[in-house]
């Protein structure tokens, strides 16, 4: 018995076998996609307290990102005006049952942060998208959000007067001619913690050698005096009473220059370990805060902010203040938007100079009780 099929016959059941097939990948595939929506809106109609800085700034958060969220996932967020030293103040005192759930920190005051235990830990398992983040990136608390760019600011009308060259690093902030004229952060100043350490070095000093380092700084540079804020440099610089702001956020140096104040931004030269450095690089970070109930819907929101998607909702946030996204299909996508950002854009981070913040404040007594030192 002869019990070969005909071609035709084969053909079909092939046919067949192969919608089978298709139809079963795509029962699966449409199962997938069904089980991962199903996944994220896991915890719609849940809120979570996010702690920001600024209401301006906080403002343009609900609108990209905020927005974003909420409307993929379902979960709401209540956004509080703060700020990092005010976060680990209220956690302190909450006695373990802290009303916020995930702030903002940026790396000085997450070190600070740590030491003071108001920060928690994150599932790495839960935030997936964490591998798009660069490895000098990644921190066990959260998240970057974005990173910044500090570096000097000054007046080129008055340096051309002088015929001084760029202020990349202490051999020109010491100059005679900018003697009253150079303006430091406040030890009040959020900058200062961020920027103090970078300082010490530029000076030739240490973290530890306080008293020396203060000296070394003094001795060289004749300052104008403190700022306690953004607002106080900016109006400092626009009038022209001071000509050099050492470490000045490019981003704020930029809108300066944008408002026709003639001013550019110069990068810091800071030479650490043997190694020299362009800039001082300041990483903002999504933070959890320690003993939240909410740390699996803050971990949810971690990793949706890595996602591709949510970077082209956040454009106007990261553009908002010059700040670099923590991933690079995120950069690609601002710089799509506005070409010019290639001028603030960090393209490696790793060439940016992050102080080791744990060892600085080890010494932070010292540092912000002499800080007020360098005027004399």
């Amino acid at each position: 018995m002869n019990d070969k099929k005909p071609s035709s016959y084969l053909s079909k059941t092939r046919l067949r076998l192969c919608g089978l097939s298709v139809a079963l990948v795509f029962s699966a595939t449409h199962g997938a996609l069904a089980q991962d929506a199903g996944d994220v809106r896991r915890f719609a109609g849940q809120s979570i307290s996010f702690a920001g800085y600024s209401s301006a700034f906080n403002d343009k958060w609900a609108a990209s990102f905020g927005k974003y969220f909420t409307e993929r996932t379902g979960i709401t967020i209540n956004w509080i005006p703060s700020s990092p030293s005010k976060n680990i103040t209220s956690i302190r005192a909450s006695g373990g049952n802290p009303d916020i759930d995930v702030m903002l920190m940026d790396s000085a005051n997450l070190a600070r942060g740590i030491q003071e235990g108001v920060v928690g830990t994150v599932d790495p398992a839960k935030i997936p998208n964490m591998k798009k983040v660069p490895e000098s990136l990644q921190i066990k608390a959260g998240i970057p959000s974005m990173a910044y760019r500090y570096g000097n600011c000054y007046r080129t009308d008055k340096f051309q007067e002088l015929k001084l060259g760029t202020p990349n690093d202490i051999a020109v902030w010491s100059n005679p001619g900018l003697a009253g004229r150079v303006m430091f952060p406040s030890t009040t100043a959020a900058q200062w913690l961020i920027n103090a350490p970078a300082i010490a070095l530029s000076a030739g000093g240490s973290y530890s050698d306080v008293s020396g380092s203060i000296e070394k700084l003094s001795s060289k540079v004749k300052a104008y005096g403190f700022f306690n804020s953004s607002g106080d440099m900016d109006a400092a610089m626009s009038a022209g009473d001071v000509w050099l702001t050492v470490g000045n956020n490019q981003g704020r140096c930029l809108a300066l220059k944008k408002q026709g104040i003639p001013v550019t931004y110069a990068n810091w030269t800071i030479n650490s370990g043997g190694k020299t450095y362009s800039d001082l690089i300041n990483p903002d970070n999504l933070v959890l805060v320690a003993n939240s109930p909410k740390k699996e819907l803050v971990e949810l929101m971690m990793n949706e902010f890595l996602s591709d998607e949510a970077a082209k909702a956040s454009l106007p946030l990261f553009m908002f203040i010059a700040g670099t996204p923590p991933t690079s299909s995120a950069i690609d996508a601002v710089m799509a938007a506005d070409p010019s950002s290639a001028e603030w854009i960090i393209k490696d981070p790793s060439q940016l100079f992050l102080p080791d913040y744990p060892a600085f404040l080890a010494n932070l007594r010292e540092w912000t009780t002499q800080w007020a030192g360098i005027l004399h």
